[in-house]
């Protein structure tokens, strides 16, 4: 069809509505019923099988079904994990290792903490707020502290070591995209990650030299040191007969995830880790360890397989909603390319907006979507469409503008005091919601400004 302005108006239409509603599920749907509209009118009949057919056929590509089934699987791992008591036990341990003895040890710690627990980033966020928070309160560092440094680890981890579910959500959206070897340019993606990369070390300059500005001077001045340290899951025991045991099932599970993944990615690669299958890859250690989750929570818990399947499928179904969001992001995405979406935003942008521009102007988007949406994941699903087209189109690398959109997704989720991890992140942290926000908020805009730079030096070199 001929290139037209109008061929923006489902993905604006997405970002607009998502931002107005905060409904991320409406606005792709809505965008979805546009991009029909636009390609059918005037005719009613198709517009309706045009919209049911796109989604329908993005739904039962074989491709597309093992993200819906390793999506699921991700929900269901910890699910059992969970719910099956394993990770419970597995916190406590790690709560009593009360070694860390001055202030300088134990945000270092809270930040590795954040670091080496990349697998799912509000996993990241409960592991690190819960086991650090008695020793802040015996140490006399403020809970706000403690808040910050795991937020601001627990997503920008996730997608720098991108082997889990985070890595296999963007993939997918980025090969759908038409971009050859798409394994290889996300990862060469990450080193222009540069809010991801700026935020996890100034969240370290922190933790080293507890760098304070902002409210965040007066939560650390107020903070008195408390030796009596509350244990938040209870000491009785009941909750430490399998002590041993479960924190062994949590390590396992989580260690196989970790190594099957690169694992498979050489057997399906044929001994080449970046030409591996990633999807598949992921999808086989998600049921592995879904496996041994299942098996050894049987072993060393009072429950039964009755219970497991319960926990599997309450798992499972608390992460349907990411499944939603993929599958019609999957199919806007589509749309958008039968509109030719990128190739209209090439025509206009090139010669009257610089190259040099488009990066940071990518990123702000983003960051704006993000942080209006609360959600990184709906961001990416958003705005990936719009940023790989008009790389492609442009004869550009697609690696900084995908970094770009999933950067500015990072930096507007991280702020953003509607996002499900910053929410959880206070919770963990055990702080005020809004203290949380308003304490956090200087150090992301540090960050951000920072990575507006590096993108515009970056388009500068391009």
């Amino acid at each position: 069809m001929e290139l037209s302005w109008t061929s923006l108006l489902p993905s604006l239409l997405a970002i607009v509505f998502a931002i107005v509603t905060r409904k991320v599920l409406f606005a792709l749907i809505g965008g979805i019923i546009l991009a029909n509209v636009l390609l059918f009118w005037p005719a009613p009949a198709n517009i309706a099988y045009g919209t049911l057919d796109s989604t329908w056929e993005t739904l039962i590509d074989p491709g597309n079904m093992l993200v819906w089934f390793f999506t699921l699987g991700i929900g269901a791992l910890f699910g059992v994990l969970e719910k099956g008591g394993t990770f419970k036990q597995f916190v406590l341990k790690l709560e009593r290792k009360q070694w860390i003895e001055s202030k300088r040890r134990a945000r270092f710690m809270t930040w590795v903490l954040g670091v080496i627990v990349f697998i799912e980033s509000n996993v990241t966020i409960m592991i690190s707020g819960t086991t650090s928070r008695p020793i802040y309160d015996r140490l006399g560092i403020s809970r706000e502290k403690l808040a910050y440094i795991v937020d601001s680890t627990c997503a920008a981890i996730c997608i720098l070591i991108p082997l889990n579910a985070w890595g296999a959500f963007n993939l997918t959206l980025i090969s759908k995209q038409g971009v050859d070897q798409p394994l290889m340019v996300f990862i060469q993606s990450i080193a222009f990650n540069f809010y991801a990369i700026f935020a996890v070390l100034l969240a370290l300059f922190v933790a080293l030299f507890d760098w304070n500005i902002g409210p965040m001077k007066a939560f650390e001045k107020n903070a008195v040191p408390d030796q009596v340290s509350k244990n938040p899951w209870g000491d009785g025991p009941d909750e430490t007969a399998t002590f041993g045991k479960g924190t062994a099932v949590v390590l396992t599970s989580l260690i196989s995830l970790v190594v099957m993944v690169p694992v498979m990615l050489l057997i399906t690669g044929n001994g080449v880790l970046v030409e591996g299958d990633g999807t598949l890859s992921v999808f086989i250690a998600i049921y592995i360890a879904l496996g041994i989750a299942s098996i050894g929570t049987l072993l060393t818990q009072s429950v039964n397989i009755k219970d497991i399947a319960e926990y599997i499928l309450k798992g499972a179904w608390n992460i349907l909603p990411l499944a939603v969001i993929l599958w019609l992001s999957i199919a806007l995405g589509g749309l958008t390319r039968d509109l030719g979406t990128g190739e209209f935003l090439a025509s206009v942008l090139d010669g009257s907006v610089s190259l040099w521009m488009l990066l940071p102007l990518i990123f702000v988007l983003s960051a704006i979507t993000g942080f209006s949406i609360g959600s990184s994941w709906g961001t990416f699903a958003i705005m990936l469409p719009l940023a790989i087209p008009l790389a492609m189109t442009l004869g550009l690398p697609p690696a900084p503008f995908i970094a770009a959109a999933i950067s500015g997704g990072i930096f507007g989720d991280h702020a953003s005091p509607i996002s499900d991890t910053t929410i959880i992140a206070s919770m963990a942290s055990g702080v005020e919601h809004i203290d949380h926000v308003r304490t956090q908020l200087p150090y992301a805009l540090i960050a951000g400004v920072g990575a507006t730079l590096a993108y515009a030096a970056t388009g500068l070199l391009m």
